[in-house]
């Protein structure tokens, strides 16, 4: 099916390609940030004396990148008002997304962690839609402040990626 994508959004990826330039693309450049980009991405990512744990320094140049993305407004585009965000359509982020990752690898948006200067911030709209008060008080701030992240695991045996298929069993430990 084609159709014409509305102007608010074309608008809005070509502020998206502004800030980029403006805000993302020196900090990327900066201090051969570009190494976590580039072909030695996995070694420096990775701390591989830490049981292949992040390394501290990538972790605070996604942090840097949040911040800065959410103090202009683009991080939490896709969330409601109520958590500062801008009500950003399905539709308008399924345009965003392509168009980042159109662009290539950066730290204006790195699908392999699901990184980006637009938050893919599905978490907040579950938890407003299904969670107790406590849940929404305890996990919504931390995860918009990147203090918490959430995920699952997705490859099962005998089920591949099929999420809808996944076994699990818990084993006490004391």
């Amino acid at each position: 099916m084609l159709f014409e994508i509305p102007t608010e959004i074309t608008d809005y990826l070509a502020e998206l390609d502004a800030f980029i330039d403006r805000e993302i693309k020196p900090i990327e450049a900066r201090d051969d940030n570009i190494r976590f980009f580039d072909h030695r991405r996995e070694n420096a990512r990775t701390d591989w004396e830490n049981d292949g744990h992040p390394r501290a320094d990538w972790w605070a140049l996604l942090a840097e990148m949040r911040q800065v993305a959410d103090k202009a407004g683009h991080y939490r585009f896709a969330i409601p008002q109520e958590f500062g965000g801008k009500n950003g359509s399905n539709l308008a982020m399924a345009v965003i997304r392509h168009h980042l990752a159109h662009k290539g690898l950066g730290l204006h948006n790195d699908l392999q962690n699901e990184s980006s200067i637009v938050g893919n911030l599905v978490q907040v709209l579950m938890l407003r839609d299904f969670g107790t008060p406590q849940q929404k008080a305890a996990f919504i701030p931390p995860m918009l402040e990147g203090k918490m992240g959430w995920s699952f695991g997705l490859t099962e045996e005998d089920h591949g990626s099929d999420a809808t298929h996944m076994d699990t069993r818990a084993v006490p430990e004391m």
